[in-house]
């Protein structure tokens, strides 16, 4: 059987970069990924949701490697339903959970275990995101949902608002944890050190020694995945901390966007940019 993209892998971030905006797979993506597999290439995902919020995609796609969760702290196999590898909150991160939720009440907030979402302050910009994600809303004090069991933590609100939170959180007493912004609503609390670049890096020793990994995404939770790959590429619209990562790096940025068919023009570009350094 003819393989041409046997040692080849794909990484791709979900919202904003594959699915289109009412959370689906184009027919023309989700052919062009069809045939990078049919042909020997492997296929994953990257996303900060938590398994609930992905399964569908796991089951439709049915990865070829460990998929990236929750921005980088777990790596999950959903052909074994076994974690391959996983980082949790520090002791000692509730409180600032506790002090953040006081400084700005307005703001939404949830933490994420393997077993659940559950919401400890209320918000608008919260529920709208639940329902998107088709996640219930479950109400838990931080005691009940027990932070440290937790692989992170969301902040949901204005864009203004957490603008000012990611200025709070530069305060000294924050580096326990690492904070990304995953969309202009959202401010996450992960683990220190973890984030989707450190998840790729875990990734490498699982996959056949020589895979040259391609990796994808459109906003600044996926810039240190983008660096870490070995080629890069992203959509027109992505945020500019990407662009300048991936035009960095001499990746690939496109001039579509995830509505108008960039993952089949990134999967073509993606094997002539290796084509192009082997």
């Amino acid at each position: 059987m003819n393989l041409p993209y046997a040692g080849l892998a794909l990484l791709t971030d979900l919202d904003g970069t594959l699915l289109l905006p009412d959370k689906t797979v184009s027919p023309e993506d989700a052919a062009a990924i069809a045939d990078f597999r049919a042909k020997g290439g492997l296929f994953s995902i990257a996303t900060g949701r938590g398994i609930q919020a992905t399964q569908e995609y796991l089951d439709l796609f049915q990865p070829d490697f460990p998929a990236v969760m929750y921005n980088g702290a777990l790596l999950y196999d959903c052909k074994t339903q076994q974690t391959a590898a996983s980082s949790y909150l520090p002791a000692g991160v509730q409180p600032l959970l506790e002090e953040l939720a006081a400084a700005f009440p307005e703001v939404g907030a949830e933490v994420l275990r393997q077993d659940g979402v559950f919401v400890f302050q209320d918000g608008e910009y919260e529920r709208q995101h639940l329902e998107i994600t088709h996640i219930p809303f479950v109400m838990k004090t931080l005691d009940e949902a027990q932070p440290e069991r937790c692989f992170k933590a969301l902040f949901a609100g204005a864009p203004e608002d957490i603008s000012r939170m990611l200025e709070y959180v530069k305060q000294e007493r924050f580096s326990l944890v690492n904070f990304t912004r995953s969309h202009r609503w959202f401010l996450e609390i992960l683990p220190h050190h973890t984030n989707k670049g450190t998840a790729l890096e875990r990734l490498r020793p699982l996959l056949p020694a020589g895979t040259v990994i391609g990796a994808t995404g459109d906003f600044d939770n996926d810039t240190a995945m983008l660096l870490a790959a070995d080629v890069c590429g992203c959509p027109a619209d992505s945020q500019s901390a990407v662009l300048e990562a991936v035009r960095a790096k001499g990746g690939f940025v496109s001039q579509r966007t995830c509505e108008n068919g960039f993952f089949a023009e990134w999967i073509r570009s993606f094997i002539q940019l290796r084509e192009l350094r082997a």
